[in-house]
């Protein structure tokens, strides 16, 4: 079976919008040559050409993803969370009643590992998972910051919670959260219906509304915590690490 068989009930939307709020309209961004997001998608479209868009609010943003030989969907400006984006999107989408997956890549991850899109795709086709996302075993010095979300699991791989204090007490090693997300596509709409929830509301994390109504979040373990650009010095740090891939 050839990529475009099997991922043919696939699709990957990226959300990207221009308001970013700690490194103002960040998609513009340099990275080397280019733009943060025309990295993110010539990245993923490498691998996943025929199934790729990228939500966004922007006129510009949408350019550059023409540019790049992509499509680019434009969506609401005050959609209230990344998943609102991509599930708007994907209602736009032609034919997207063929599609059974949906894979949440974020416009802010310009080397994202294809290799756990792969895994995350596998597991929503052959696991009893409504939602599957990956984790990156790290120690206390990672693990301590609040920005730096943590994931108990339990031993089948099933995600118990999320949580941005130091989970669990007393542990020496934490899975630090990686966000690409897998829907399947029942799970998203279901998931997008739901009501904000108490502990969603209380640690700022989505992904709660899910686990608080019964819905099942598998997690896979990857090897690499991925550059993504959040802040100015984030962006640095992607600048010096795309040098060092050009050596």
């Amino acid at each position: 079976m050839d990529d475009k068989d099997q991922y043919s009930d696939v699709v990957i939307i990226v959300p990207s919008r221009i308001g970013s709020t700690r490194l103002p309209k960040k998609a513009l961004e340099k990275i080397g040559s280019k733009t943060l997001i025309e990295h993110v998608v010539l990245r993923i479209k490498s691998k996943f050409k025929g199934n790729l868009y990228v939500a966004t609010d922007s006129e510009e943003i949408a350019n550059l993803v023409k540019k790049s030989d992509a499509i680019a969907i434009m969506t609401d400006e005050d959609c209230p969370t990344g998943s609102d984006r991509v599930f708007q999107a994907f209602k736009t989408i032609p034919y997207n009643d063929k599609i059974k997956y949906v894979i949440n890549v974020q416009g802010d991850m310009p080397f994202v590992d294809l290799h756990v899109v792969e895994q995350i795709i596998t597991m929503l086709k052959t696991e009893d998972y409504d939602i599957v996302t990956s984790g990156v075993k790290v120690g206390k010095d990672i693990a301590q910051a609040e920005s730096n979300v943590k994931i108990v699991i339990d031993k089948h791989g099933r995600a118990l919670y999320f949580s941005r204090s130091m989970i669990p007490h007393g542990g020496e090693e934490f899975l630090y959260h990686v966000g690409i997300y897998g829907f399947k596509v029942e799970a998203l709409e279901k998931f997008i219906k739901l009501e904000k929830s108490k502990y969603e509301v209380c640690e700022k994390l989505e992904q709660l509304r899910a686990l608080e109504n019964g819905m099942k979040i598998g997690v896979c373990v990857s090897n690499e915590i991925p550059v993504s650009v959040d802040t100015r010095r984030d962006l640095e740090k992607a600048n010096l690490y795309y040098n060092q891939l050009a050596l």
